[in-house]
């Protein structure tokens, strides 16, 4: 069966484009998604597959005859002008230059992957250290607001991250704050955002505000900061320690857990910048462009030997179908290349990035607010597996001399030593 999902379902997915592989009959009927559905709006596609309707059109149609049949004289066919001075080549004389094109072609495609894909993984990733953090935070600290003020740095680093892709992302297209792709400037976004998810105070904001260094490594610090407050917080009413720590080395092992999630939050945060930033090369890009472009022209002219040999009097208008197909096809593989170099947009690939911040905010506060504490009382274990009975209590049991060996070499098991 085909995948159902609803927009709920879609709102919480990073790619909301889902499909069920083994569907395959069902998903080559589908239009949503498919390269033809963004491809179809492309001018130069439209204009290689004009180009060739016009090769064609002439090739079989225009004719030296006037309207009462009568041969015009000095008139010369498209046909026979093209075969004189323009000989259509065939695809096996453009076949160096169609290798060079699918060669470059499909490796502009792979690179526009790598980029898809080490944003995707990168999002995850910055996700996951912090999902990390609050997973010792709750083993260790008692109070849930002890918890709480050390996460809520880290994930509101991850909503600033994708704030500032998007802004940066926006202005570069000239659009202006208050438009649709726009997320605004950081005295709108940030009380909507952060202030009302309960991530920052208004002086927090105010101060990142007005930081002229970056906003990230300071909320790092900020986190760290924190721990180390709330390691060292005085006792709770009830006498016991604010943390489920023994000695010193027990808190410097933790801090040093902790750190080693958060700092490598900073290069993925650095690196999924600079993907955005340095995205294949321009002339590359050019290139590529540009040459399948001019591939295309040369085959709409070229496929005309798709109709027939041009000495005969046999042909056929295969290539009116063939070509257009080809063109779509290719055209797609590039346009799909180029939406994958840049992931956040509007297209139809790309990531729903509040599914990443909203899916973290919702996870943090659950382990670090919500109460879940496990009784350390047996009866509320379960029961072992297979009848097994548990260990007895030897502490108390009187010491024993040690047996005497077993086995018949008077060692281990059969002998053994």
């Amino acid at each position: 069966m085909p995948l159902i999902l609803t927009e709920e379902h879609t709102k919480r997915l990073v790619i909301g484009l889902q499909y069920d592989a083994n569907e395959s009959l069902h998903n080559m009927f589908k239009w949503r998604g498919t390269i033809f559905s963004f491809v179809i709006a492309k001018p130069a596609a439209w204009v290689l597959i004009i180009i060739h309707v016009i090769f064609w059109s002439s090739w079989h149609y225009h004719s030296c005859l006037d309207a009462s049949g009568e041969a015009i004289e000095g008139c010369v066919t498209t046909r026979e002008f093209l075969k004189r001075n323009f000989y259509p080549p065939s695809l096996r004389d453009l076949a160096p230059l169609i290798g060079a094109f699918t060669f470059g072609m499909i490796f502009y495609l792979q690179s526009s992957y790598v980029i898809y894909r080490d944003f995707y993984f990168n999002g995850h990733q910055i996700a996951g250290n912090v999902k990390n953090v609050t997973i010792v935070l709750r083993a260790v600290l008692r109070r849930k607001e002890a918890r709480w003020n050390v996460a809520r740095h880290l994930v509101a680093s991850q909503r600033i991250l994708y704030w500032e892709v998007q802004k940066r992302r926006s202005e570069w297209h000239g659009d202006l704050p208050g438009e649709k792709y726009h997320p605004g400037v950081w005295n709108d976004w940030a009380p909507r955002a952060l202030g009302e998810a309960s991530l920052l105070t208004p002086q927090e904001m105010d101060y990142l505000g007005g930081f002229a260094g970056n906003k990230h490594m300071l909320l790092y610090t900020w986190a760290i900061e924190q721990l180390r407050e709330e390691i060292g917080a005085p006792l709770l009413g009830n006498g016991q320690r604010a943390c489920h720590l023994r000695s010193d080395s027990d808190e410097s092992h933790f801090v040093t857990q902790c750190c080693n999630q958060i700092l490598p939050m900073r290069d993925n945060t650095a690196r999924l910048h600079q993907m955005l930033l340095v995205p294949i090369p321009f002339p590359y890009y050019h290139l590529v462009e540009t040459m399948v472009f001019f591939v295309l022209l040369l085959m709409s002219y070229s496929f005309i030997n798709l109709n027939g040999a041009i000495s005969s009097a046999f042909s056929s208008h295969i290539s009116i179908f063939v070509f257009p197909i080809t063109v779509l096809v290719t055209n797609g593989i590039i346009e799909m290349a180029n939406m994958m170099q840049d992931p956040l947009g509007d297209d139809i690939v790309d990531f729903n990035h509040e599914a990443y911040t909203n899916d973290l905010l919702d996870l943090t506060l659950a382990q670090c607010l919500l109460s879940a504490h496990k009784s350390a009382h047996a009866a509320t274990y379960p029961p072992l597996p297979h009848g097994m009975k548990p260990d007895e209590d030897l502490s108390a049991a009187p010491r024993h001399e040690q047996p005497p060996p077993s086995g018949p070499g008077g060692g281990g098991v059969n002998g053994a030593p």
